[in-house]
């Protein structure tokens, strides 16, 4: 791309340009370093917010804003995000086949069950966001004819199932309370209604003029998991992608990057980066297990997380940037290099 697009949303490649380090970010937390633990949770925290459920709010974003014929748009979905996604789940298998983490044996049913569910951890995301594509057509159409009031009744029914297990911390109970199928709010739960806020601060959430209350709201939403922790809350509820805190602080994120002004080099600078970015997603792991972890793992025992997380992630990042701009030269490119 050599000139601007007029039509294009570049602060959507902003988001998904964030949400891409984000997400390599929070693989390389863990990796080398002993010293200054104390930082871990949260970065960790900070940058699992923005991952994993920024994606399914740009996915909101885009997918929801017109409707979609069923098939010629699951067709689409499936070329661009799953076949990929199989071709270096396959890529994934038989590297830990080789280096004996996997045993052959094995192979035969990892392949079978690989369309059923992930076989490879960090590929959750894709089934997960591939099973809402196949509800998007319908949803599409409902959005096209809604009010604003509909749509935010919607993710007020979310928004309270995202609250509903801090209530354990009056009863246990309410921990499961939302998490049973045979629930009433079960299905106004989960990451789908994450993906209708995408929608929502796309199309009406507008900031012609910063006001003082803005910057309290992010205050009390940073705040909101020190004072959950202090109150008792389990840190495995505060850290879930799914509750309110962590969706909070992702709306932050949006719209604050989609209110940012770039200047035309650095839209495309973004964008060409966003291009890559589902590429990067793909690669990434194993590029910071079985590159750069083996290379310099002993270096960085003994040091600072502070040193230890930004040198794992930028190197991820321009290793795996790279691999996917290779792979983009070649033929067929889009089937697995995720453009």
């Amino acid at each position: 791309m050599t000139k601007l697009d007029e039509n294009r949303l570049y602060w959507i490649d902003l988001i998904r340009s964030f949400a891409c380090v984000c997400v390599v970010l929070s693989h390389s937390i863990v990796k080398g370093g002993t010293v200054g633990g104390i930082v871990v949770n949260p970065v960790y925290y900070a940058v699992r917010g923005g991952a994993s459920i920024l994606f399914f709010m740009i996915s909101g974003a885009l997918v929801l804003y017109k409707p979609k014929p069923f098939v010629p748009f699951v067709k689409q979905r499936f070329m661009r995000v799953m076949l990929p996604m199989f071709i270096w789940t396959v890529v994934v298998l038989l590297i830990g086949c080789c280096t004996g983490a996997k045993q052959w044996s094995q192979l035969p049913t990892m392949l079978m069950l690989m369309p059923f569910k992930p076989q490879f951890g960090t590929y959750w995301f894709i089934y997960v966001i591939f099973g809402i594509y196949l509800l998007v057509p319908m949803l599409a159409t409902w959005f096209e004819k809604c009010s604003q009031r509909d749509v935010l009744l919607l993710l007020m029914a979310g928004a309270f199932v995202a609250t509903v297990p801090y209530l354990s911390l009056i009863n246990k109970d309410f921990s499961q309370a939302v998490t049973s199928a045979n629930g009433s709010f079960y299905y106004f739960g989960g990451y789908l209604w994450i993906v209708v806020a995408g929608y929502y601060l796309r199309k009406y959430v507008n900031i012609s003029k910063f006001k003082w209350w803005y910057l309290l709201i992010v205050v009390v939403i940073v705040a909101l998991p020190f004072l959950l922790l202090w109150a008792g809350a389990p840190l495995k509820i505060v850290k879930k992608h799914s509750t309110i805190n962590l969706i909070l602080l992702c709306c932050c994120y949006f719209v604050a990057l989609k209110h940012v002004k770039l200047s035309p080099r650095m839209k495309l600078i973004v964008y060409d980066f966003a291009q890559h970015s589902f590429g990067i997603y793909l690669v990434h792991q194993l590029v910071i297990n079985y590159m750069i972890m083996p290379l310099l793992k002993e270096r960085l025992i003994g040091m600072h997380y502070g040193v230890t997380i930004p040198i794992v992630s930028i190197l991820a990042i321009v290793v795996s940037y790279l691999i996917v701009h290779l792979l983009s030269k070649l033929p067929y490119s889009k089937y697995y290099a995720g453009f």
